[in-house]
Parts: C-alpha cells; structure tokens; sequence
C-alpha cells in the first residue's frame, strides 16, 4: 500500500484533512496515489481498537460517481452485475463491472439517491471506472460526473459505531440494514450517512461536504469520546478487512478473475436481463461450479507465504496464494488464495510451497474472524 518514493509529490492527490491528521500525530504516506494517514499509533493498536471500541478512518480517496437523467437507471442496470431497477431510494447494493468476457474490471457500490444513482469506487479503480463509463453519456439521456472532490468520506467501524452515531447526528439514526441511507445533519452540515461494514462488524460511511470536513470530523471525535472513539488509518483498515474476508482489487481480483470466482453472490443478480460479461456469468452459472475459488487459509507456524507461492494437495498443484497477513484478531497467519474446484471445500487439508519450505493450512470459510457481538 505504501509507496513513499514511487509517485512524485506534485502528482499525489490529498485527503482534504491532511493537515489535520498531521496535527493529531498520524503517520502519513501514499497509498493508491493519495497521500493519507497510514497510521496513528501501531496499526495492530488500532485493529484492537475497532474490535474493542470502535475507531474513525479517513477514507476520502474512494471515488463517487454521480449518474443522473431519465435513462440513468437503464444505462446503468446494462453495465453492472446487479440489478439497480430494484433499488429504491435510500437503499444501495454492491455490484461489479465486468469486461465482455466476464472478468471483473471493478467492484463498485451503488446508492439510490431518487433522481440519480451514486457510484462509489474504490481509490485503485475509480479512474479506470470513470474512463470506461463517461463515454457512454454521448449516447443517451444520462449525465455521468465525477463529484468525487465535493466529498470528504469518512467511515465509523466497530463494536460501538451505532452509538457513536445516534450521538453525533442531530436526526434519529436507525441501525439500517447494509448498504442502506439517509441524510442526516452532523455538525451543522448535511451528510449522507451509508450503512457500510467495512471490518466485519457495525460501521457506517459519512459522505460530507470538503467544505465542512473538518467541523464534522473533529464533532465526530469530540462526541464520540464518550465511546470511546479515535481516529485509525489505512494500514489498520486493511488488516480488519482482510480479516472480514475482503479481496482487494489489484491484489485477490483483477481482469484475469471471472466474477463468480472471487465470491461476493450479493453483487451479483442471476435474474435480471443482459448486462456487460452476463453471458459469461451465465454459462458458469448453467455449469453448476467454477473451475477456481477465491478461498480462505489458515495456516499453521509463523511463516507467513509470498503471493504467487504454489498450493498443493497431495503434491499435485491446485492453485497459489494471492496475499497473507499476521491476523491481529485470530493471532494466526491467515491467507487468501485461488484453489480448484474440488479442493477448495472447507476444511480440507492443503500444503504451500514457500522459500522456507513447506507450508501446512487448512481451507477455511470468510470472513476468518469469529463473530463478534455488535453494540446497539
């Protein structure tokens, strides 16, 4: 995720907090071409923070595209996996572009706002997204901005984050079912407030306006300290992620990974009309299974295996690991990787062929975390 040296500072993009991160300690560097706080503390600190309490992480680099016009939700429902003719306003869903073959090209989020949809995009992707959707506004009566730079988004995860919510919004806030919105008014401005569980557990997004940053998230701290509430960065966001069982983009998916094969069913409607890489979807479908599965690992020792390392069951090869973490929660090393049908049921035995020898693991089901009671 870090890239100090890789990108040249006149090039980086910011976080419309930058400076106020700084003044509260954090550690800043470039992540996804955007300078941001990696880290206020440690960031296995901050894991244990938002399992234990809850924490605030900037995450203004995600990406919002706006599609507004009376043919928005046609041109919509044909580019994505989903089916946006169900949504209705306030309610949202995750979905995917895909190539004309099936393969995932993003992974997006989509809210109803009533007269116009949101695309929110994670920061690896979003251009790439935009580039691909903007020309398609030339051929019919939709409009496709990118209103990105008049948001700062900010996300409230943990054990305490509905609490921290009903303290800080001046209407009601409902617990909301995932993907979920509603308006709310935090410090004086008008936000939207995304049900978004971002680490397995309660958590909420903020979309503020730039001009209000600062005053919704030093309110937020303020009033969340009764919770018990600080700020966290992106490095913590990562480990509680991988923990949930999130793939990262460019990392566990890519345009060489047809969409079934990375998980995520609820991104996906198997009952709505044709949409970009549908067929593909659909002959996967009618044959019953994938030929790979992005799976779980957990391992046994302290070794923690390289991306690309090979996976064996019995000494054939079956598949190869795309990334693997030091489970701050679970205190084991923990895996993701693509195995082949047939190999990839839970609990069967596998082996990873590593520098350092041969590794053990077992294929286990995601999110890898146990499950953790939720505050309300």
């Amino acid at each position: 995720m870090e890239n100090p040296t890789g990108t040249q500072e006149g090039l980086l993009k910011k976080s419309p907090l930058l400076e106020q991160h700084r003044k509260l300690g954090a550690r800043v560097g470039v992540a996804d071409g955007w300078e941001m706080p990696l880290s206020y503390e440690t960031p296995e600190g901050e894991v244990h923070l938002v399992r234990g309490q809850v924490g605030l992480v900037d995450i203004s680099h995600f990406g919002i595209i706006q599609v507004s016009g009376s043919e928005a939700e046609r041109f919509l429902n044909g580019l994505v996996t989903n089916d946006v003719k169900t949504l209705t306003k306030g309610n949202g869903m995750q979905a995917a572009f895909l190539t004309g073959h099936g393969k995932v090209r993003a992974l997006c989020r989509i809210l109803a706002l009533g007269d116009s949809y949101f695309i929110i995009n994670d920061p690896q992707t979003h251009d790439k997204v935009y580039r691909y959707v903007f020309p398609f506004s030339y051929a019919g009566d939709f409009k496709v901005e990118d209103v990105s730079a008049n948001y700062a988004t900010f996300s409230i995860q943990g054990l305490r984050a509905l609490l921290v919510m009903k303290e800080v919004s001046f209407e009601p806030v409902s617990s909301m079912d995932e993907h979920q919105w509603s308006a709310a008014v935090v410090a004086g401005h008008s936000v939207t407030i995304v049900k978004t569980s971002r680490a397995g557990m309660a958590g909420y997004d903020i979309l503020a306006p730039v001009e209000g940053a600062v005053d919704v998230w030093d309110f937020i701290l303020l009033k969340g300290g009764f919770h018990g509430i600080r700020p966290f960065g992106l490095r913590a966001l990562e480990i509680l992620q991988f923990e949930s069982g999130v793939p990262k983009y460019g990392i566990d998916a890519d345009e060489t990974n047809m969409m079934l094969e990375i998980g995520l069913p609820n991104a996906v409607s198997f009952t709505k009309g044709c949409y970009t890489g549908q067929e593909a979807v659909a002959m996967a479908t009618y044959r019953g299974h994938v030929s790979k599965k992005l799976s779980g690992l957990m391992l046994e020792g302290e070794t923690i295996p390289a991306r690309g390392d090979k996976i064996l069951s019995q000494g054939r090869e079956v598949g190869s690991v795309t990334s693997a973490i030091k489970s701050v929660t679970l205190g084991r090393v923990i895996a993701m990787a693509y195995v082949k049908y047939g190999f990839f049921e839970p609990g069967s035995s596998i082996e990873i062929q590593n520098e350092h020898g041969s590794l053990r693991a077992t294929i286990v089901e995601m999110p890898f975390r146990s499950s953790l009671r939720e505050e309300s």
